[in-house]
C-alpha cells in the first residue's frame, strides 16, 4: 500500500474512531446526568412523602394508628403531591399494599425486601416493553408498625432522548464522515505531494538526466529530504562526470598507446621487410638498420616509462633522507651526453639540502625535467638549475631558454601520451609520458610544483619541498 493510502485511511479511521467516541460519551454523560437529577427528585420526593405520612399518623392517638387508617391519610397527603405525575404506594410491614395512588402493574416486591433499620432507603430501575419506571423506596417505623413508603416515576423519555440523541448523531456522524474523508484526502494529498515529486525527480535521476534536481521549498522534514537527496544528486554527478573523464582519458590513453606503437613498428616492419625483399646498397643498409634501432630504443623507451607510471602507485616506499645536490648532479650525470649533442651548457646553484624521498623516483622525475629542458633548447643554449632556501621551504628550479608553451598547453602537459610538438618529441625521442610520470612522482612525495612558460622566451619548472607535507622534512 503506497505512503498516501497509509497516511489517508489512519487520519479517517482515527479521527471517525475519536469523534465516534467522544460523542458516544457526551451523550452518554447527559443521560447519566439527566438520571441522577431524576434520582435526586425521587428521592427528595419520597422523603416529603415520608415526612407527611409520619407526621399525620403521629398525630392521632394510639388507637387510631392501624391499617384501616392508612388509605384515608396517604390519600390526603398525596393530593397535594400528584402534581409530581408519580404513583405512591404504601405497604405494611407484612408488604400487603394498603394504598396505591393509581394503578401500577408491575411487581416490584424484590425492592421492599431488601430494606430494614440500616439500610431504610433504596430505589431500581424497571423496564417493561415499553416503559422504564424509577422505584424510590423508604421503610418507617412508627411505634410497633412497619410501612413502606414508595414513589414510582416513569422515565422512560429520558431512554427516548438518548435514542433520539444517538439517531442524530448517527446522522451527524454519516454527513461528518463524508466531509471527513474528502478533507483528509486533501490534506494527505498535500502533506504526501512533496513526497510524490520527490519520487518522480529520484525516477527521472535513475533514468539519466543527472541535471534534475529536487525541490527544497518549506522547513519540515520533507525539505530537508530534498536537501539531502540534492546533496546526494550533486555527489553523484559528480563521481558519473569523473568516471566518465577518467574513461574519455582511459580511451585516448589506449588511442595514443596505440598510435605511438603503431608508428615505430610500422617503420621498422617498413624497413625490415625492405632488407628482406630488396637488394640494397650498404649505404642502404646502415641507414635502414640505424632507423630501426632508433625506433627500437623509442620502444624501450616507452615501455620503461609505461612501467614507471604503472609501478609508481602500485608499491609501498622506503623515504629516507637525501642531499638534493646528490640527486640533482645524478641526474645531471644522466643527462649530460644528449645535452652535449646540442653543444648546451648547464648553470648550477643549488645550497644543498636533506630531504626524505625515494631516490630511484626523483632522479627519475628531476632526468625527465633535464632532458625535456634538454629537447625545448635550442643548440648553444645553456641550461640553468637553481636552489633557494628559505624558512622551511626549499625552491628547485629548472630553467631554460627553449621554445617554450602556451597557457592552454601547460595544463595539458600532464596528460599521458600529451605532446606540444608531436613532430619535434618524436625526432627527440619522446613519448609524452615524461611529465606525467613527474606528476605522480611529486604527488607520492608531496611535493608542489608548478610550470612558468612564455613561448619563443623559455619554461622554469618550480619545485617546493615543504615542512609538514607526507614524507618530507627538510634539514639544512
Amino acid at each position: 500500500m503506497k505512503f498516501f493510502w497509509k497516511v489517508y485511511f489512519s487520519f479517517t479511521v482515527l479521527f471517525l474512531l475519536a469523534f465516534g467516541a467522544f460523542g458516544t460519551w457526551m451523550i452518554q454523560l447527559t443521560f447519566e446526568k439527566s438520571r441522577q437529577r431524576i434520582l435526586q427528585e425521587a428521592e427528595r420526593e419520597n422523603r416529603m412523602f415520608q415526612l407527611s405520612f409520619e407526621m399525620n399518623l403521629n398525630a392521632l392517638d394510639e388507637v387510631y394508628q392501624n391499617d384501616g387508617i392508612i388509605p384515608v391519610t396517604a390519600a390526603s397527603i398525596t393530593k397535594n403531591l400528584s402534581d409530581s405525575g408519580s404513583t405512591f404506594l404504601i405497604y405494611n410491614g407484612d408488604q400487603e399494599l394498603l394504598y396505591e395512588s393509581k394503578n401500577y402493574d408491575p411487581v416490584h416486591d424484590l425492592l421492599r425486601s431488601s430494606l430494614d433499620k440500616d439500610m431504610p432507603c433504596g430505589y431500581q430501575f424497571q423496564k417493561t416493553a415499553e416503559q422504564t419506571y424509577l422505584l424510590f423506596a423508604c421503610r418507617s417505623d412508627i411505634g410497633n408498625h412497619v410501612y413502606y413508603l414508595e414513589n414510582i416515576r416513569n422515565i422512560s423519555e429520558i431512554y427516548l432522548e438518548r435514542e433520539l440523541y444517538y439517531d442524530w448523531y448517527t446522522t451527524i456522524m454519516l454527513i461528518m464522515a463524508l466531509i471527513i474523508t474528502v478533507l483528509v484526502f486533501l490534506i494527505t494529498h498535500m502533506l504526501t505531494r512533496s513526497i510524490g515529486e520527490l519520487s518522480r525527480i529520484a525516477r527521472i535521476f535513475t533514468e539519466g538526466n543527472y541535471g534534475v534536481r529536487a525541490s527544497e521549498t518549506g522547513g519540515d522534514e520533507i525539505s530537508e529530504l530534498a536537501h539531502d537527496f540534492n546533496e546526494m544528486a550533486d555527489t553523484i554527478s559528480e563521481k558519473i562526470d569523473e568516471l566518465m573523464l577518467q574513461a574519455k582519458k582511459q580511451e585516448d590513453f589506449t588511442a595514443s598507446f596505440a598510435h605511438e606503437l603503431k608508428t615505430p613498428l610500422t617503420s621498422i616492419i617498413g624497413y625490415a621487410d625492405m632488407l628482406r625483399t630488396m637488394e640494397c646498397s650498404q649505404e642502404e643498409i646502415m641507414e635502414s638498420v640505424n632507423y630501426i634501432f632508433h625506433q627500437g630504443k623509442r620502444l624501450e623507451s616507452l615501455s620503461f616509462k609505461l612501467l614507471e607510471l604503472i609501478v609508481s602507485d602500485k608499491q609501498a616506499y622506503d623515504f629516507r633522507p637525501l642531499s638534493i645536490r646528490m640527486l640533482v648532479q645524478e641526474a645531471v650525470h644522466l643527462t649530460e651526453i644528449k645535452r652535449a649533442e646540442k653543444r648546451l651548457s648547464l648553470e648550477t646553484d643549488i645550497p644543498d639540502c636533506l630531504i626524505r624521498g625515494e631516490k630511484d623516483l626523483l632522479i627519475s622525475a628531476f632526468t625527465n625535467l633535464l632532458d625535456n629542458a634538454r629537447k625545448a633548447s635550442r643548440e648553444d643554449k645553456s641550461i640553468q638549475i637553481r636552489g633557494k632556501q628559505y624558512r622551511n621551504q626549499y625552491l628547485l628550479c629548472i630553467i631554460d631558454n627553449g621554445c617554450g608553451m602556451e597557457q592552454q598547453e601547460i595544463s595539458r602537459i600532464t596528460e599521458a601520451f600529451y605532446m606540444v610538438d608531436k613532430s619535434r618529441s618524436r625526432k627527440e625521442g619522446g613519448a609524452g609520458l615524461g611529465m606525467t610520470l613527474c606528476n605522480r612522482i611529486f604527488g607520492i612525495h608531496g611535493i608542489r610544483w608548478k610550470i612558468f612558460s612564455i613561448p619563443d622566451k623559455g619554461t622554469i619548472v618550480a619545485m617546493q619541498f615543504e615542512m609538514g607535507k607526507a614524507g618530507i622534512t627538510i634539514t639544512c
